[in-house]
């Protein structure tokens, strides 16, 4: 039986911590015995994890004594302060400072997994020891800001680098490229249960029936990547034109504020409504007229597979992994990164119920075989003769 440990910084609301859980879901726990280690405790997901996983809640700074820690933060501050239009990510600067006071794992793994980039990948490749490690990359990497010359040490010390989509493997391996680095990299997409995702559905009404209201919906977190200006600011054209329309969203975040300021300065408030965390977004994407994704990019674009399974009309930015879920103007509609793009296709479907027809009759011929293939992939990654 392998010993295997995961590490993710929580599991609240995000597309890394549903992959994970629906992984962890779906696993053969006769041929694995599986740690899993969260550094925040209460996240939203965790009461998905399978009772066969061993839940470890890690501290950062383990004994640390006080006055270490707060020169650390005062230093942390500084270099924030001081790097700010410099290419460095967030939880780069932030391993930078606090990455020799982190409590290291005592514990000897047969293989460890990073289950996403930044935090998760620097403490795997620094605090834990185990025969085999695999680092997994959730996002663009150039476009969330990563540097390279930061993180080439660490992903060296991985056997794989494993990115979700094709775009996600390019966009790191043309970084590495830049300072003629090379990377040991394969593809597994995060894992979508079709059968799960159509059960959970039904469990409830979702958003509620109104007459001649055209009901948007968009699931994600509340951050900058997600695009919740364009999102608005196209909401206002529609509205601005006429069209009856409330458009909800299901998510919690750090933009959450701001996103509440600009719904209520663009005169949106009405039709542009928060509905904040669900734990089950699938009965509101089942019960939606049209369902938008407005991100900037992604790392692959769960919650449009979601909405493809559940036949939905879907309207979408074209960042870089859209067109692999979907096929323009056959099972949707792939529009330009801009409020009048989002708004003239969306008002395309409100005005063509032959064309919504159309997408549904094409999704409905589609059979999601992500779970099945991404299992596979994962148990010849986990295999002892893998290298």
């Amino acid at each position: 039986m392998l010993n295997i440990v995961f590490v993710i910084e929580s599991l609240q609301c995000g597309g890394a911590e549903k992959s994970l859980t629906t992984l962890l879901q779906n696993f053969d726990f006769t041929k694995y015995k599986v740690d899993l280690i969260l550094f925040n405790k209460g996240g939203e997901f965790e009461k998905f994890i399978p009772k066969e996983v061993n839940v470890i809640y890690k501290p950062h700074f383990g004994n640390t004594n006080f006055l270490t820690k707060l020169l650390k933060r005062i230093q942390f501050w500084n270099v924030k302060k001081h790097q700010k239009n410099k290419n460095y990510h967030g939880a780069q600067l932030y391993w930078k400072v606090f990455g020799s006071i982190i409590t290291v794992h005592t514990k000897k793994y047969d293989v460890a997994l990073a289950y996403n980039q930044g935090f998760s990948t620097y403490y795997v490749a620094e605090k834990v020891t185990a025969l085999r490690k695999f680092s997994w990359l959730n996002t663009d990497y150039n476009k969330a800001g990563y540097n390279i010359n930061f993180d080439y040490k660490y992903y060296s010390n991985f056997n794989r680098i494993v990115c979700v989509s094709k775009e996600c493997e390019l966009s790191l391996q043309n970084e590495a490229a830049i300072v003629k680095k090379t990377l040991p990299t394969t593809i597994i997409k995060d894992i979508s249960d079709e059968l799960l995702i159509s059960k959970m559905s039904l469990e409830n009404n979702g958003l509620n029936k109104e007459n001649n209201t055209i009901k948007l919906l968009t699931v994600g977190r509340l951050a900058k990547a997600k695009g919740y200006t364009l999102a608005i600011g196209a909401c206002k054209i529609l509205i601005d034109k006429g069209k009856n329309i409330k458009w909800y969203v299901i998510g919690s975040g750090p933009e959450l504020e701001n996103i509440e300021k600009l719904i209520v300065k663009s005169g949106v408030r009405d039709h542009f409504i928060l509905l904040g965390y669900r734990e089950n977004p699938y009965p509101y994407i089942k019960t939606c007229d049209i369902y938008v994704q407005t991100s900037l990019f992604e790392g692959l674009g769960l919650t449009v597979i979601e909405a493809a399974i559940l036949k939905k009309p879907i309207v979408t930015t074209n960042f870089p992994t859209a067109s692999g879920i979907i096929t323009h103007n056959e099972t949707g509609l792939i529009c330009d990164m801009t409020t009048k793009a989002i708004a003239n296709n969306i008002e395309l479907l409100i005005n063509d119920e032959c064309l919504i027809n159309k997408f549904i009759k094409n999704l409905s011929k589609i059979k999601n075989q992500d779970k099945t293939q991404s299992l596979i992939k994962i148990k010849e990654l986990l295999s002892l003769n893998y290298n």
